[in-house]
């Protein structure tokens, strides 16, 4: 009996020790905030429920995680550029933009393949269509009547001219050269009226590119300087952006577009006037090889991410990392045992679409979820 006794003494003393190394090795060092803090990992208070805790903390069994595809690393603090988001605007470059103006007045005419409608690409030299002069009745008199003149002169020329060819060896060699050369000017000049009354202007393109026209039809009297039609080149843009911040005038080195991370922007400089209150900057786009070629249009609004010379510190995480609580503030989980998750709210910035910057609210040597987290937050 007493054998017995003693026995069983042994088992609950063994028992006990079982369960306080096991407590220990739950209460073990791991998890930690920002300011080096202990973050408890002392099992919930609901035993063995799994899901939501009462602290906020999540309860996942580890076949559960493989389903949802949890997936966690270890992070450390990293030093990085700095970034500065930018609202700019698509404008055209100089050196891909031309009109089509006319030199003087007149209406109108379609080219032989008709007027280009807007969004039509053309090559450079392309007819797009043709002025034809429409003189007052007193200038058309005027310009007839000059015709007239010069067809009377040249015909008295070539009088003159036959009347000294008939006299052979007696006609003044060199009275005979002025006339002739007088006939030639005349001739040039009746040719040159001719075509000024007949002739209408060619309107060529300029150069290749997209054409925008805007309330065009054939007939349609223009004056001299109306643009009729406008032709961009859509390889050939840039972003115009503002600040009110001077001291970021010499620190920006490059940026990219939010919507379109494979366009980078090379920064080509700042303009010296103000305008409406702010300091322009421009940058010009440069496409990478193999990028897939996202379409900007002129007047399209955009949101830039400058790259700064200056560096700054913090914790590196993919975005898809950093979620939002119940009270909207952005998240990371961070993994506190091999069934435990724990929310700490951070403070972050953009890096690029893919990578985000911790900058407060999370330390060094924390495993935390980098896949999957948005379904753990769903976790009720």
């Amino acid at each position: 009996m007493i054998s017995t006794i003693r026995c069983f003494t042994s088992l609950l003393t063994l028992a006990g020790l079982v369960f306080a190394s096991s407590l220990v090795v739950i209460a073990a060092p791991g998890a930690h905030g920002p300011d080096g803090e202990h973050l408890t990992e002392a099992r919930p208070t609901q035993g063995n429920a799994i899901g939501r805790q009462a602290d906020g903390s999540v309860q996942m069994p580890m076949a559960t995680q493989q389903q949802l595809g949890i997936v966690t690393q270890w992070v450390h603090s990293s030093i990085t550029a700095k970034y500065v988001q930018l609202d700019g605007i698509v404008r055209h470059h100089p050196s891909g933009r031309a009109v089509v103006q006319p030199s003087s007045n007149g209406r109108l005419d379609s080219g032989p393949h008709g007027l280009p409608v807007s969004g039509q690409v053309v090559q450079a030299g392309d007819v797009l269509g043709y002025i034809r002069y429409q003189d007052s009745a007193y200038e058309l008199a005027n310009q007839n009547s000059e015709l007239i003149a010069l067809r009377s002169d040249a015909e008295q020329v070539q009088r003159d001219i036959r009347r000294l060819t008939a006299l052979g060896d007696l006609a003044p060699t060199q009275q005979l050269e002025q006339l002739q050369t007088q006939l030639q000017r005349l001739t040039q000049q009746e040719q040159l009226l001719q075509q000024g009354l007949e002739k209408p202007e060619v309107l060529l393109a300029p150069m290749a590119g997209i054409v925008h026209s805007d309330n065009i039809s054939r007939g349609q009297w223009v004056q001299a300087g109306t643009t009729l039609f406008e032709i961009i080149n859509p390889a050939q843009l840039m972003i115009e952006a503002a600040t009110v911040d001077a001291h970021l005038l010499s620190d920006i080195d490059m940026a990219v577009l939010e919507h379109a991370p494979d366009i980078s922007l090379r920064f080509t400089g700042y303009g010296a006037r103000l305008k409406q209150g702010q300091i322009p900057l421009y940058f010009e786009p440069v496409m990478h090889a193999g990028a897939i070629k996202v379409p900007l249009i002129l007047e399209q609004p955009v949101r830039l991410r400058a790259k700064l010379r200056q560096q700054q510190q913090g914790i590196v995480l993919p975005a898809q990392a950093v979620v939002r609580n119940n009270a909207n503030m952005p998240v990371v989980w961070i993994k506190l045992s091999a069934e435990r998750f724990l929310p700490q709210q951070v403070q972050y910035m953009a890096l690029d679409p893919e990578r985000v910057l911790i900058l407060q609210g999370l330390g060094d040597d924390n495993r935390v979820v980098i896949h999957g987290a948005s379904l753990l937050n769903q976790v009720r």
